[in-house]
């Protein structure tokens, strides 16, 4: 196998050796419900977000392996990729057996981003994502994320830019508006349709709301009322049961998973054993909906390990630390794994840790990790 580009990753051996086909073929061929954007088959309803630090290569793997059947890659400025920074290529870099695979890119001068879009087309990618909807002030105070949902104009112009060149599907992710005095998600998703955008990804929360109080589920479905397009709601999706909730309350097409899916990879999982439920298909082998002990552990030690292979074995340890305590956040073990986590130098030692989280009563003697 080869990777889709090569000199961005530090270990391009480890991920040759992952057979990702092989791993989703337990989801793969199930009887699940699904659907396309702009002609690309996706084989289920269950997606992972774009996130910041997050949605990389490494819990990409993860999450497809549970059953996510889209994944994205972190979002990816426009003007670094359009220079021909290497992080950006870091950052989108992806294996074969990921198709289809969505890359997220933000800016706002339609030129750069055309110049980026092209790039990521040649690069492989399957679909391409707009930034409408990102919230942090680093991001929206250079015009771009939920900013463009002030000024709608800029976003034409920039999709206008984009349509007639683009081969590949182009998409948008977006929130409900800018503020409460300000919500005009469903002028924005109909002046995107008309644009050529071949789906909607959307967060019915403001861009004053971050991620305070509740998505407002209903403007999920007063948006697909509003255009012929594909929507893929997100939002306040907390488990497999709410995950069917939006989908049966809104009618939207899918649902894309975010932050509740940091740590718990198994959620993906869990949607599509709820759909086989309610769905009273035969009994089959499936696997179980929450994981052992030992499967979270490996794991973790897996999400470590693609990630040293990533980026390095110290970038690995530090980086994944608030996922780290996320996977953990519910065993009995947390605390102790808490205030150890700053003094972990190596795998083993994350190994004697995690295990002591999960376990902690048989090896609450133990005082001692390996540096």
């Amino acid at each position: 196998m080869s990777l889709a580009a090569v000199g961005h990753i530090l270990d391009e051996e480890h991920f040759a050796n992952i057979d990702l086909e092989a791993r989703c073929a337990w989801w793969r061929d199930l009887p699940l419900a699904s659907f396309e954007i702009a002609g690309v088959p996706i084989r289920n309803r269950y997606l992972l977000a774009p996130m910041c630090s997050v949605s990389n290569l490494p819990y990409r793997i993860l999450a497809r392996t549970e059953g996510a059947a889209l994944v994205s890659t972190e979002m990816v400025s426009s003007t670094e990729l359009a220079k021909g920074r290497r992080r950006s290529f870091e950052l989108m870099e992806f294996l074969p057996d990921e198709h289809p695979v969505m890359v997220q890119i933000s800016g706002t001068e339609a030129d750069v981003m055309l110049k980026a879009a092209l790039m990521i087309q040649d690069y492989g990618a399957t679909i391409l994502n707009l930034n409408c909807g990102c919230p942090v002030k680093k991001v929206i105070k250079g015009g771009s994320g939920s900013a463009m949902l002030r000024n709608p104009d800029v976003l034409r112009s920039i999709l206008q830019r984009l349509r007639p060149d683009l081969e590949m599907p182009l998409t948008v992710k977006m929130r409900a508006g800018w503020d409460k005095q300000n919500v005009n998600a469903i002028e924005v998703a109909k002046m995107c349709e008309d644009c050529g955008v071949d789906a909607l990804m959307f967060h019915p929360r403001t861009r004053d709301q971050f991620y305070e109080g509740n998505a407002n589920w209903d403007l999920i479905g007063q948006v697909k009322e509003a255009v012929t397009i594909p929507v893929i709601g997100n939002g306040d999706i907390f488990s497999a049961q709410d995950a069917h909730e939006m989908l049966e309350r809104t009618g939207c097409d899918a649902i894309m998973i975010g932050r509740h899916a940091i740590g718990n990879p198994w959620i993906f999982r869990q949607c599509i054993l709820e759909e086989i439920k309610r769905s009273q298909f035969p009994a089959m082998a499936l696997p179980d909906a929450l994981p052992s002990s030992e499967e979270r552990l490996q794991t973790i030690l897996s999400h470590f390990d693609y990630f040293k292979a990533y980026l390095g074995e110290r970038t690995a340890l530090n980086s994944l630390r608030k996922q780290f305590l996320v996977y953990l956040k519910d065993e009995p073990g947390f605390e102790i794994f808490r205030e150890r986590l700053p003094l972990i130098r190596s795998r083993e030692g994350l190994a004697d840790a995690v295990s002591m989280a999960l376990q902690p009563k048989r090896e609450a003697n133990d005082s001692s990790i390996p540096e």
